[in-house]
């Protein structure tokens, strides 16, 4: 073919990808932490000159590559600096393309990639602390008695360069109840240059500023970096805070800090509650023992490993409930006291598919997803009930319904779109309503979460090659017109489930061979196949000859059951063996 001759079109050059990251429109900043990569699979021709064009943010945060020529490599890929264009562009769209030059012809743009670049999880990112702390600064009881100096330190970031901006701010409160609040590390002062070259920045202070804080109060690390270098801290990245009790006296009095419901959400001092169960956590002496009281009712012993206790509360009833933990040590002493309000009768909204109402069963919903409705309603209020999924999770996850009325009936039952559920294995999904009475403002529940269980390994089957008629071995000369792959159905099937299949075996001469027959970015489960809950493939006899025989072929079948590609994330069915018997 005469690459002077063949005119290129748009439609014949399709969008790129990034080597990183495969998502369809979703980009990880942390995946170009160390490249960015981008590829660009076309109908090449040895003449072609191509550029890569990043769209993003103005200035730094796009970028446009000189014309280079294709070379013999293939796919054809470019690295552009990934670092720099992510972090000015953290929340916000880019569109990729490239550009191609064909002979004399004009210039030709191929179809965009528009991703989303997320931004950076705090759950990624290292927070600030006192290494005099137990545990090296991980612990939560801050004993300052004793310090004559305290040491804040902070470990390298993701996405970290030189000329980044930080600052660490402290707040808390002071032993006469007034604030509490210092600038220790700011702008310009403190930048990213050679201190951190042991992957982490640490600086002494007197322990002087500590001590005159409340005994038993909290202090809060606050921490921020100017990841695009810029100098104002109104466009710095903050990071999760870290707190730390306050101990001025060297007391030994256990601490109640955390109360957790069973979907983990924190119930604070004083706050309602419709779980009859919570989780109780402090500080105590390192490797002593503590007694939660509900009340004058003990609820149970634990011991405080490395300065920390944990004990789940049970069996709790509609009220308030006043926990309290003891100290078996010492004198013997008592924490404050943790108030909450326990609700049970007061559920407005509940899923018919939860048998606690803390967790769902996907297995329980394959059929059906109900939202029961119970509250003071009239027969003309409009309703309606709104499920949300997880941030990250694609829109297809969270759903509103069409308004209905009230009625008569009561409870109310509203059905809801079972495919949501696939959205969310493993994950929390949270249902309010919304009534609008009259020419009244719509009223909105409270939230209401339900923690999606992942769907039992077991019930995802893997695909069978039919002539092997239910055994374990491949015969050759049964599959010399081809093998039939057959695969079934899962629960929560759906068309749209990004889908993965790969087969690995060894040829004649002891080598691997391997044969990728699905990737998750260009294949997913088609409407006939979700409806019928059956498909089948033909394996190449040209593939399958070349197998040694007596060797292994394994079948490796993958699904992201939420539609995103990512082979991380997909449900990984049992692999599926075959003994090759080959034709002497």
């Amino acid at each position: 073919m005469n690459g002077q001759d063949t005119k290129l079109v748009t439609e014949e050059l399709p969008p790129p990808y990034i080597r990183e990251s495969r998502a369809l429109d979703l980009l990880n900043p942390l995946a170009l932490r160390h490249s960015c990569r981008i590829v660009m699979e076309y109908d090449i021709e040895p003449g072609d000159r191509v550029s890569v064009t990043w769209a993003g943010a103005p200035g730094a945060g796009s970028y446009t590559s000189v014309f280079f020529p294709v070379g013999e490599l293939r796919p054809l890929e470019v690295g552009i600096g990934g670092i720099p264009l992510v972090i000015f562009n953290l929340g916000m769209t880019v569109t990729l393309t490239y550009t191609v030059i064909r002979g004399n012809s004009a210039p030709v743009t191929s179809q965009p990639l528009i991703l989303y670049v997320l931004p950076i999880a705090l759950s990624e990112l290292p927070r600030p602390f006192i290494t005099q702390a137990p545990g090296f600064g991980t612990g939560l009881v801050l004993d300052v008695s004793a310090l004559t100096e305290f040491t804040l330190r902070i470990n390298a970031w993701p996405l970290q360069a030189s000329g980044q901006y930080f600052w660490l701010r402290l707040r808390g409160t002071n032993a006469n109840d007034s604030v509490f609040n210092e600038l220790l590390w700011s702008a310009p002062g403190n930048v990213v240059d050679e201190k951190f070259d042991k992957g982490f920045y640490a600086q002494n202070y007197s322990a002087d500023r500590l001590k005159g804080l409340k005994d038993q109060s909290r202090l809060t690390l606050e921490f921020m970096v100017g990841l695009q270098g810029l100098l104002d801290p109104a466009d710095a990245q903050r990071f999760a805070h870290r707190n730390y009790i306050v101990s001025t006296t060297g007391s030994t009095r256990p601490v109640i800090d955390s109360v957790k419901d069973p979907l983990g959400d924190d119930v604070a001092d004083g706050a309602d509650t419709e779980h009859g169960s919570v989780t109780v956590e402090g500080t105590a002496v390192a490797g002593e023992q503590v007694e939660i009281f509900d009340g004058l009712v003990s609820k149970g012993k634990a011991t405080a490993d490395s300065g920390r206790w944990k004990l789940q509360v049970t069996g709790l009833t509609d009220g308030q409930h006043e926990l309290k933990a003891k100290a078996l040590y010492g004198e013997g002493e008592v924490s404050r006291s943790w108030t909450i309000n326990v609700m049970l009768k007061d559920r407005q909204l509940s899923i018919k598919e939860s048998r606690d109402n803390i967790t769902l069963d996907p297995l329980e919903a394959l059929q059906s997803l109900t939202a029961v409705l119970d509250y003071e309603m009239e027969p003309s209020d409009s309703i309606t009930v709104t499920c949300t999924a997880e941030p990250g999770t694609p829109a297809a996850g969270s759903h509103t319904t069409n308004p209905v009325l009230a009625g008569n009936i009561r409870p109310r039952v509203i059905p809801l779109p079972v495919p949501l559920l696939a959205f969310s294995l493993g994950k929390k999904l949270v249902f309010t309503f919304t009534y609008t009475r009259g020419a009244s403002l719509p009223v909105t529940s409270p939230p209401f979460a339900l923690n999606v269980l992942t769907i039992p390994t077991a019930e995802f089957v893997a695909p069978v090659i039919t002539q092997a008629n239910g055994t374990t071995v491949l015969d050759l000369k049964d599959v010399t017109a081809g093998a039939t792959l057959l695969f079934g159905g899962w629960p929560h099937m759906a068309m749209g489930q990004r889908i993965w299949l790969d087969l690995e075996g060894t040829n004649t001469s002891g080598a691997s061979h391997n044969l990728n027959l699905w990737t998750g970015t260009r294949n997913s489960v088609h409407r006939s196949w979700a409806s019928t809950g059956s498909y089948s493939v033909t394996l190449a006899y040209s593939y399958l000859q070349q197998l040694r025989d007596g060797s292994k072929l394994a079948i490796r079948f993958r699904v992201n059951m939420d539609q995103v590609a990512d082979p991380e994330t997909a449900v990984v069915f049992d692999v599926r063996e075959y003994t090759i018997r080959a034709i002497p």
